[in-house]
Order: C-alpha cells, then sequence, then structure tokens
C-alpha cells in the first residue's frame, strides 16, 4: 500500500471512532457512571473487538481476492455501495445536527467491575456486525493480490490501536463537566466530516475501477 492509502485509511478509523454511535454511548456511559477507568477498560474492551473484525475483514477478503479475482471485484462493487450509504446516512444524521441527546444523565455509581466494563466494551463491538459489514467493504479498497499477512495485521492493529486512543482521549475529556456538554452538542461536527469521507471512497471505487493500483 502507498504511504497516501495508509493516510487515508487511518484517517477514516480516526473520524470514525470520534463518530457517535452505540459503543460511544455505552462507554461514556461507564465512564460517566465509574469514572476514568471503567471508561479505559471499556474502551480496551472494543478496541480488542475491533482488532478481531478488522484483521477477519482483511485475512478472509485476501482469500477472495486470490482464489477469485471477479468475485473480489464484486465484492469490492457491494463495499463502495455500502460505504456510500453509510456515508450518506451518517451526513444526513450530522446536518440534522443529532447529539448524545440520548445518552441520559449517569451521576449514580455502579457496582461493575473492571472486568464487567472490559466486558461490555467488547461486547458492543463484537456482536454488531455493522462493524463486520464496514470494515470488508473499507478494507476491500485497499487489498492488492500481492500484499502479506503482515500487512493485513498491520491494518487490523492500526484499526483497533485508533479505536482504543481515541476512546481513551474522549472519556478522558468527557470526565471533565466542563467538556461533556459541549461534546455533547457539537460532535455531529464529526458525522460530518466521517460520512464526507465515507462518501468520497465509495465514489472514487467506481472513478478508479479500471485503475486496480490505485490504491495499492
Amino acid at each position: 500500500m502507498s504511504i497516501e492509502s495508509w493516510l487515508y485509511l487511518i484517517l477514516i478509523c480516526l473520524t470514525g471512532a470520534f463518530s457517535p454511535g452505540p459503543s460511544l454511548i455505552v462507554i461514556l456511559r461507564h465512564a460517566v457512571a465509574d469514572g476514568r477507568s471503567a471508561g479505559v477498560n471499556a474502551a480496551a474492551g472494543h478496541g480488542l473487538g475491533i482488532f478481531i473484525y478488522a484483521l477477519v475483514s482483511a485475512i478472509g477478503l485476501s482469500f477472495i481476492l486470490i482464489s477469485s479475482p471477479k468475485i473480489f471485484s464484486f465484492v469490492q462493487i457491494l463495499g463502495a455501495l455500502f460505504l456510500l450509504w453509510i456515508g450518506f446516512q451518517i451526513l444526513r444524521g450530522g446536518l440534522l445536527k443529532k447529539d448524545l441527546s440520548n445518552f441520559g444523565e449517569y451521576k449514580t455509581p455502579s457496582s461493575g467491575t473492571s472486568l464487567n466494563h472490559f466486558r461490555d466494551g467488547f461486547g458492543i463491538a463484537i456482536l454488531n456486525p455493522k462493524i463486520l459489514a464496514f470494515f470488508s467493504s473499507l478494507f476491500s479498497q485497499f487489498l492488492s493480490p500481492e500484499q502479506n499477512f503482515s500487512v493485513h495485521m498491520f491494518m487490523a492493529i492500526i484499526a483497533g490501536f485508533i479505536d482504543v486512543s481515541v476512546y481513551v482521549i474522549i472519556v478522558f475529556l468527557v470526565t471533565l463537566k466542563s467538556f461533556l456538554k459541549f461534546y455533547r452538542d457539537k460532535i455531529y461536527f464529526m458525522e460530518i466530516a466521517f460520512g464526507l469521507l465515507l462518501i468520497l471512497l465509495g465514489f472514487s471505487i467506481f472513478v478508479v475501477s479500471f485503475n486496480p493500483t490505485y490504491f495499492g
């Protein structure tokens, strides 16, 4: 993969991690209810789930690419359509300025343990099939036949590491009372950016469909 492809992949993973969703809400609830350590443990569990899905996606797609390039090309087109659909949905939500108003207030500490927090973070990731579909669609645009397992492992590590890092940063920030309301009210900016990136990536697949070296 070219440096530009790696940077683009990193950018998408970054903006995706910052975007609101069920995973973020679960982690924020743990952080607000039980403190920073609870949020960090939940973030670590979620990152592990992301890593597993990312690695499975990269390995599975690589096998399809090598065994049947025609099927892989079809998967790429489906992936591009899925990215476009997800991108437009996220962009629409951002333009409507939806915030985390359904996040609620969790002032009372719970009896959750570190293992429970980790389990909840891992569970919300690994039990969400949309994450597997997302990484399958995303990675299908960056794979090429000459890549080896180390490249796929690094892609998965990047996805997992960024996910954990971003959520840990968010946990530390939202536990500052002055930042929590600002984050909840302004998160739609990240949604708009993430939606635009996915739309751009999806459209680019069709534009360069006759140039398979574009992303490699």
